[in-house]
């Protein structure tokens, strides 16, 4: 069958209610339109690392991939910029579950460094970082790359409404997969392209793009409220006002806690004081905005 037959096989497809189709993601080409003088540059990355859920502090990053990329402030994509993409050895070998999941093997990174002076270089004009756990990337490369810290960050993963929209799952993979394509994931540069794909595919509820939204939520100032010496009796009622755990080990208060917005604190500490436990519990309270949100510095 040569390629024509098999798009009109898929366009067939397609028109049936019985069959999803699914086309292989295929690499955008570099934007070769002039850009206006109030064009943003978005900069999305993703890390490989020795570990899942750890941190920077148990693992390492093996690989890093990003896109830089030109929007518009009402969230169209324009098109891709620039890429990067680059191994790292880590100070042990690659754990077999690893290799597995991403394909990485010791050999591929053996004698490999981050070039830090090259990395910043190519994040430094980036009006936005956008990763699709930006609580596991941000924390990496603020270790790895000092200009990280500098930058404001959206995580396309909590940051749209994909379960207000219909779509169940947060996972970068089901996402494509709701927006019919699919991808080689797991190595860091394939994960970017496929997050800039969904980037610019409409919503199906709300028929705005996932970009536009991650603009809106990033221009919102958030508060988070810790519960410092919150009883352990007390965790199931504070669990089912939406408070999770933080257990300390990024650097962050031991404690439960819960993100709310300005006009939403006082309603939150009257509910932490209606406890009545004055005596263990101590609220405290931090702004979070886009240069905060995800950082370990947050805390």
């Amino acid at each position: 069958m040569d390629l024509f037959e098999a798009e009109l096989h898929a366009i067939a497809l397609r028109c049936s209610t019985e069959f999803r189709v699914l086309r292989r993601l295929a690499r955008r080409d570099y934007c070769e339109k002039p850009l206006g003088p109030r064009t943003k540059i978005g900069l999305i990355v993703d890390v490989e690392t020795t570990g899942l859920d750890t941190g920077p502090d148990g693992d390492e990053i093996i690989e890093l991939g990003m896109i830089k990329f030109a929007y518009t402030a009402g969230g169209v994509v324009l098109g891709v910029l620039s890429q990067h993409t680059s191994f790292h050895e880590p100070s042990q070998p690659i754990p077999a579950l690893v290799k597995r999941l991403t394909g990485i093997t010791d050999d591929m990174v053996r004698g490999k460094r981050l070039d830090v002076a090259a990395i910043e270089a190519f994040a430094a004009d980036a009006d936005l970082v956008i990763a699709h756990n930006a609580g596991f990337d941000r924390r990496f490369l603020e270790r790895a790359c000092p200009v990280f810290e500098t930058l404001p960050w959206a995580c396309s993963q909590t940051q749209v409404k994909w379960f207000e929209e219909g779509i169940e799952g947060t996972k970068l993979y089901y996402i494509a997969y709701h927006n019919r394509f699919y991808y080689d994931g797991h190595r860091a540069i394939d994960d970017c392209f496929a997050l800039l794909e969904i980037l610019e595919h409409p919503l199906p509820e709300s028929g705005q793009t996932p970009l536009a939204q991650l603009l809106d939520a990033v221009r919102r100032t958030n508060l988070r409220v810790y519960a410092l010496g919150l009883p352990f009796d007390l965790k199931d009622r504070v669990r089912a006002r939406g408070y999770r755990w933080s257990n300390g080990a990024d650097g962050r208060p031991r404690a439960w806690h819960r993100d709310v917005t300005g006009q939403e604190v006082e309603a939150e500490l009257r509910f932490l004081d209606d406890l009545d436990r004055a005596d263990v519990l101590e609220p405290l309270v931090i702004e979070l905005d886009a240069y905060l949100r995800f950082s370990d510095r947050q805390a």
